[in-house]
């Protein structure tokens, strides 16, 4: 099973094809918001979830956030 892992604003998306209520093998979404709530949904559930919370599917990247803060100067760069 290939697995899809998609971010955007603190939100991760892992989005694999497979049967996991007894009704067929179609699309589902594990979600992990920034809070660190986990949801399961299709892809019509993940659309409205990510809606009400001011996001849009086309908002997901396939790249995770930098953690590191960017900084405008370097510390050691001998200015005050």
């Amino acid at each position: 099973m290939a697995v899809t892992v998609l971010y955007a604003g603190g939100w991760r998306v892992e989005s694999a094809v497979f049967d996991r209520d007894g009704t067929g093998e179609r699309t589902w979404n594990h979600i992990v918001d920034p809070h660190g709530a986990e949801y399961w949904r299709t892809t019509s559930g993940l659309y409205k979830l990510l809606h009400r919370h001011g996001l849009d599917i086309g908002d997901l990247t396939l790249s995770a956030p930098d953690p590191t803060p960017l900084r405008l100067t370097d510390l050691h760069d001998g200015c005050e």
